[in-house]
């Protein structure tokens, strides 16, 4: 991309948003940074400088907040071996797009994570605001055409939209037809585009009825998580101490007859005694000068911990998913008439929890309070490793 063109995303970007810095430039705009940085520039000197250049030409204050590179160190470091021909294929967009990343087209699968992933690479997250274009809108309805073809007869029919669908002498529309015609009418990257309805998103009641987002919520009912019978006589406990250090002394008086047999009892005596721990010099708690491992898993460790004992294996930190790597790796096939695409990584999360083979979930982990990242990680990123 030319230097002009790069000058002008930064532009756009300094005169839509009030709180402008070059922290948030660089954590929604990754794709952009890997894609545009000139040969022979150091990453974290190059756009730190030319974004400043363009605020000071605009009058433009900037706030100023700790750069986190981490994102897109990753991305190049993982990308050294595509970078001569995937990169200089996207570096002729004018924005980072979520779906158009290679010249092959995926056949869909029977799981919707085999729809585009989200960027020009597969270890790398679209952001909240990154664009589509026209190009990857006709991808998209050309898989869902193929995915119809496959699946019609699986599509789920809700009894609200039928009975509307009745009245106006119309055909019904099922729910993942629904979702992919919300999905091409965004101008961003959005779940919606592999097939995930999450209801929690508000978004949704632009393609559906209340009547047929109940209908949805209703279905399957709720997930029970209950206390576990055994902790309930500590959790009572607990509520009556005041100190860190009754906490840590509470803990270590924990009655455990067999280790082995009673693995609940030691997680939460453990896990009490190292959170006690963290607040006996201050009795506060402060993350800041730690580094971000440490700031996610010295307080959250216990997420990890207390499926010790079961068949749940917590995999972290930063690993990549094998099962989203298989689905976005499906297209590939030997050189003939194009030469064969390399292996892409799956997403990666901060862990991911294995049963035998199979994945059955993951967890992101944030250092502060930040409700960007909370929806990106919530939102984005999750579902899609899912």
């Amino acid at each position: 991309m030319a230097t002009n063109d790069i000058t002008e995303v930064i532009r756009q970007y300094l005169q839509n948003n009030e709180e402008a810095s070059v922290a948030d430039f660089v954590k929604n705009h990754v794709d952009f940074i890997v894609h545009n940085t000139p040969n022979g520039k150091t990453v974290n000197k190059y756009w730190p400088a030319i974004i400043t250049k363009e605020a000071r030409s605009l009058n433009k204050s900037l706030t100023k907040t700790r750069v986190s590179w981490k994102n897109v160190s990753e991305q190049l470091s993982h990308l050294d071996t595509i970078a001569s021909s995937s990169t200089n294929t996207n570096n002729n967009n004018s924005t980072p797009t979520a779906l158009s990343h290679n010249n092959n087209t995926a056949d869909p699968s029977s799981s919707p994570s085999s729809y585009p992933s989200s960027s020009s690479t597969s270890s790398s997250l679209p952001t909240l605001k990154t664009r589509i274009t026209e190009k990857d809108k006709e991808m998209l309805r050309e898989r869902f055409t193929k995915f119809t073809d496959l699946h019609k007869e699986n599509f789920w029919y809700l009894n609200s939209t039928k009975a509307e669908a009745e009245k106006d002498r119309t055909n019904p529309l099922s729910v993942e037809e629904k979702v992919m015609n919300f999905a091409l009418e965004c101008n961003f990257y959005h779940p919606s585009q592999s097939l995930i309805l999450d209801l929690s998103d508000k978004n949704w009641k632009k393609a559906f009825t209340e009547d047929e987002l109940k209908e949805i919520g209703d279905e399957g009912g709720s997930l029970r998580c209950d206390e576990p019978e055994e902790l309930q006589c500590y959790y009572s406990d607990l509520r009556k101490l005041k100190t860190s250090v009754d906490v840590y002394k509470y803990a270590r008086s924990m009655e455990i007859n067999d280790p082995l047999a009673e693995h609940l009892k030691v997680w939460l005596s453990r896990e009490l005694q190292n959170i006690a721990h963290l607040f006996f010099k201050s009795r506060s708690f402060n993350i800041d000068n730690m580094p971000e491992t440490d700031q996610q898993y010295l307080p959250f460790g216990f997420l990890n911990t207390i499926f010790l004992g079961s068949d749940i294996v917590a995999k972290g930190t930063e690993i990549s998913s094998k099962a989203n790597a298989n689905a976005v790796n499906a297209c590939r096939q030997l050189s003939s008439i194009n030469a064969i695409t390399n292996r892409r990584m799956g997403r990666r999360g901060d862990t991911i929890y294995v049963f035998g083979s199979r994945e059955v979930g993951c967890c992101e982990v944030g250092a502060a309070k930040d409700q960007t990242e909370e929806t990106l990680d919530s939102s984005l990123k999750m579902p899609l490793v899912l």
